[in-house]
């Protein structure tokens, strides 16, 4: 029993230490991933109408979003520069500030000058396997939305 015990012990602790967030993992450049109909599907924040609405026009929202590359590049100084590029044309750039919090997760931090990017309901972001996925303040993931490394 008490060997039951220790594998189950060493098998939570090392998921829960493969799920923080090291420094230098995080530095370099993501690419934002998002699928607009699990977004819609699992939000919270829309009524049933909104998202009947949302559903309708998915198809086109989803295919401009594929048409958009969004980057979101980690520095040292603890900013996070999110570069939107669409037709090979770079339309905005905006910084935020990042950190790891005491638990290792990545916490975003919306600057209040700019207001071109809200980052709505994510929380924080962990790590899993090599992509980060966005939770909220309930720990739970918000479906569709990911976070993969590119360099």
């Amino acid at each position: 029993m008490k060997n039951i015990f220790l594998i189950l012990a060493i098998l939570f602790i090392s998921t829960t230490q493969s799920q923080e967030i090291d420094r230098d993992d995080l530095l370099g450049e993501w690419e934002f991933i998002l699928d607009i109909k699990d977004v819609i599907k699992n939000s919270d924040e829309l009524n049933r109408f909104e998202k009947l609405a949302a559903r309708t026009f998915s198809g086109v929202i989803q295919k401009a979003l594929d048409d958009t590359e969004i980057l979101i590049d980690f520095k040292k100084n603890n900013t996070a520069a999110i570069v939107i590029t669409r037709d090979e044309k770079t339309e905005s750039k905006v910084v935020f500030n990042w950190e790891i919090d005491d638990n290792g997760y990545l916490i975003l931090d919306e600057t209040d000058e700019q207001n071109e990017i809200q980052l709505g309901d994510t929380a924080y972001w962990v790590f899993d396997d090599d992509k980060l996925v966005p939770y909220d303040l309930k720990s739970t993931i918000n479906e569709g939305i990911i976070l993969i490394k590119v360099k």
